[in-house]
């Protein structure tokens, strides 16, 4: 690894000695065309003043034999060569009269020579040409932003990978935390030596929008600057019901954007709501071709782009959230990687990647945000939903295994551990999410009195059930933290 470094170093330098000579040598062919040019209008003002000069030789050069002339009539005394020498010397004077209004009374030319260089403003950009960083594409965020909420006056972290091998790159490793209205809040960098990487902990003061910015030598690292919603503490203890949202239809997913706007699974098509409840527009149709649906199911937000799962036609379509146009799709029916078998919940792990739980093949599958296959979580039942908490670890629910909630590593190679479903021992586990202090949400149903949302603590301990629920299923949690909740059978989605 030290040769390699050594390698590289001397590659940039001689990279960077090779760029500089040939700016050299341009500026030094810009040199000479620009004295080239001087010498030229230099030699155009001289022929100028030297063709001037000789009009007024020439006239001088007239007057004076003209002076002559005139001097040697006093040593005539013939009267008709007195008359002949006037005549001639009225001529020479008429043509010098008429030779003098051709010349100007001075010498016509400019005899400055400008250079516009510009210097102050070359020498600015050359201050600022180039620059030797790391690569960075290798820095990222590794955990932290799945969730794009925070609590006011509570730390957050987030943890920053570092290429292996060059942690003292890390000194150079700069947050800052600025709130949208324009104040500034300072991100503190702690760095781990120990295992390449860097947490970034930031306390926001007060609720509302900011912007996270990681840089490193000054650039913006991969995904920088992040978006994060900054919500009031929630307590799970005392839950209501804030309002709901009617769909008059069965609805199996939820997603709510930062705008406030609420979506909602239906039959054939996604439903949106605005903040107050009020139906504004619909997302596709039922059919089987671009932009249509057969059951849509799973919802899910990146940004401003929707993501929807189709249960039967074993796909998901992804549209502007927005004005609701199609944009792509990725998937098929099968059992192979990208393939599907009735997909249902999907989540984000704020990197890049969106992660879908394949009911029918029991596994969760990993793309790219343009559908690009990653890789496979294999799963013990059938996945229903799947949720990412901060520091990467990746929650699944079970249809056919309903008693816990399984929870893998970040890379999906390991089980961890499981949290059991404190509420009820037979009922199946369909919706999952998790907050940023680690509240994970559960959607349960089988008959009505084992239909409910159970709140666990980071630490797996019940703090609040949400009962009297009929087939509740999607979970969601918008900008402030409030859960929304897909009642499948009451055709609506409630806020709480």
């Amino acid at each position: 690894m030290l040769e390699q470094i050594a390698t590289r170093k001397e590659e940039v330098r001689q990279e960077i000695k090779e760029t500089f000579e040939e700016l050299k040598a341009a500026l030094d062919k810009r040199c000479n065309d620009l004295l080239m040019e001087t010498e030229e209008i230099a030699s155009a003002k001289r022929n100028s003043v030297e063709k001037q000069l000789d009009g007024f030789r020439k006239l001088v050069k007239q007057v004076s034999h003209g002076h002559r002339i005139a001097s040697s009539v006093s040593e005539r005394t013939d009267p008709g060569e007195v008359l002949s020498v006037k005549k001639l010397i009225t001529n020479q004077l008429e043509e010098c009269i008429e030779e003098y209004k051709k010349l100007p009374l001075e010498i016509e030319e400019i005899e400055v020579i400008i250079a516009r260089l510009g210097t102050p403003a070359l020498s600015k950009e050359i201050s600022k040409f180039g620059s030797v960083l790391v690569d960075i594409d290798a820095y990222s965020i590794e955990s932290g932003l799945a969730i794009p909420l925070a609590t006011v006056k509570k730390e957050r972290k987030f943890k920053v990978a570092l290429p292996a091998g060059i942690d003292k790159a890390a000194s150079y490793l700069k947050a800052s935390f600025i709130k949208i209205d324009g104040s500034k809040e300072e991100g503190r960098v702690v760095i781990v030596n120990d295992n390449n990487t860097a947490i970034v902990s930031c306390t926001p003061q007060s609720i509302g929008g900011y912007e996270l910015s990681v840089t490193i030598r000054g650039h913006h690292i991969k995904g920088s600057p992040y978006q994060l919603s900054v919500k009031a503490p929630r307590d799970y203890t005392t839950l209501t019901n804030q309002r709901s949202f009617n769909v008059e239809n069965y609805t199996g997913g939820v997603a709510v954007h930062t705008n406030g706007e609420v979506f909602a699974s239906s039959d054939g098509f996604v439903q949106v709501f605005s903040e107050d409840g009020t139906a504004v527009r619909m997302i596709g149709s039922k059919g089987y071709g671009n932009g249509l649906f057969e059951c849509p199911f799973g919802l899910l937000l990146v940004g401003d782009r929707l993501y929807v799962s189709d249960a039967n036609l074993n796909r998901v379509q992804y549209f502007s959230a927005t004005t609701g146009q199609y944009i792509g799709q990725f998937g098929s029916s099968g059992n192979g990687n990208g393939q599907f078998s009735s997909p249902h919940g999907m989540s984000t792990d704020g990197k890049g990647n969106i992660l879908v739980a394949d009911y029918g093949n029991s596994r969760v599958q990993v793309f790219k945000e343009d559908g690009t296959f990653v890789q496979v979580i294999q799963c013990d039942g059938a996945a229903t939903d799947v949720a990412i908490d901060n520091e990467g670890k990746i929650y699944v629910t079970f249809y056919n295994n309903p008693n816990n909630v399984q929870v893998f590593s970040p890379d999906g190679k390991h089980l961890l551990h499981t949290y059991n479903n404190p509420h009820v021992g037979s009922s199946r586990l369909q919706g999952v999410a998790i907050d940023d202090d680690g509240h994970i949400l559960v959607s349960t149903f089988e008959d009505i009195s084992k239909s409910c949302v159970y709140a666990l603590s980071p630490d797996g301990k019940q703090v609040e059930l949400i009962s009297g629920l009929r087939n509740p299923h999607g979970i969601a949690l918008d900008k402030d933290g409030y859960i929304y909740v897909a009642e499948y059978s009451k055709r609506r989605i409630m806020k709480y």
